[in-house]
């Protein structure tokens, strides 16, 4: 069937057949309605990747472990430092009794058999806090045993000073304080691990512990005297080189460490240090000057 359209025949469509199986209705291009699509393609979800402890809210690595232990570490070098500190300030001030009221300076000096039995006390306690965990990890034993210790070490401390003047105490305390510093300030930036040295340091404690007793008999006996002072000056040597190790320990991250746990150990240990270098020091400072 055909029609007349402007003159000419035009061919009518027939609706009924479509030979290549196709809608001969124009189909209008509608905006994607929002819900679901099933033909839609959707990506699998990312895997999680591992960030190697990277932090995204500060743009930094999560040191969460390392931080922990950093902060256990620095904490516990915070304490033995004040504890040292505060032990030291109370052998200061027992020293310098004698020197403010000379009765009691008299009377230190001729009363030895104190200085003995602070010696005999600080033996005992020193003694029982490094070979006793029990007791050194113990509250409040730890610290009274520390205190007890102080105030022997304190007490032996101030007779030793009551026996020469004021000024070759102060110039001792001057260098004293000096030489401490820069062994801590060396210790804690040093890249060289003196804690692995510690056979030879041992080599050389017996080897000055044998000296250091033929000149005590012969400074006695014969009146050798620069014996006792050569003795001095290598026992000052050792015990700095003792501090140097005794802080590296504190620090750690070397080849031996201490535990946090052992503040009272190292305190002491420290302290001691500090203490023998004064005493080495003030036999050869003061020798020539005894009061």
């Amino acid at each position: 069937m055909a029609y007349s359209y402007g003159g000419q025949q035009q061919p009518y469509p027939n609706t009924g057949y479509n030979p290549q199986g196709q809608n001969p209705y124009q189909q209008m291009n509608h905006p994607s309605q929002p819900g679901w699509n099933q033909n839609a393609f959707f990506p699998q979800p990312p895997p999680r990747m591992d960030t190697g402890g990277y932090s995204t809210e500060s743009g930094q690595g999560d040191k969460r472990f390392d931080f922990t232990e950093a902060s256990i570490r620095a904490a516990f070098v915070k304490k033995v430092f004040m504890m040292v500190t505060i032990m030291l300030l109370v052998v200061a001030v027992m020293t310098a009794v004698p020197f403010m009221d000379h009765s009691v300076k008299s009377y230190v000096r001729t009363s030895p058999g104190l200085y003995f039995a602070s010696y005999g006390v600080f033996l005992v306690v020193y003694i029982a806090l490094m070979c006793c965990e029990s007791v050194r990890r113990s509250f409040p034993a730890n610290l009274i045993c520390t205190a007890v210790l102080t105030l022997s070490i304190g007490y032996m401390t101030m007779m030793l000073c009551s026996m020469y003047d004021i000024v070759p105490v102060l110039l001792t305390l001057i260098i004293t304080t000096v030489c401490c510093a820069g062994i801590i300030i060396f210790s804690m930036q040093s890249k060289h691990d003196l804690t692995s040295k510690m056979g030879y340091l041992f080599i050389a404690s017996l080897a000055i512990m044998v000296f250091g007793f033929v000149a005590i008999i012969a400074s006695a006996i014969f009146k050798v005297k620069f014996l006792y002072t050569i003795y001095s000056g290598l026992a000052a040597l050792l015990f700095m080189f003792y501090l140097a190790v005794d802080i590296q320990m504190l620090m750690g991250g070397k080849k031996f460490e201490l535990s946090p746990e052992d503040h009272i150990f190292a305190a002491i240990q420290i302290f001691l240090d500090i203490v023998y270098i004064f005493w080495m020091l003030l036999s050869i400072i003061g020798g020539s000057s005894r009061d």
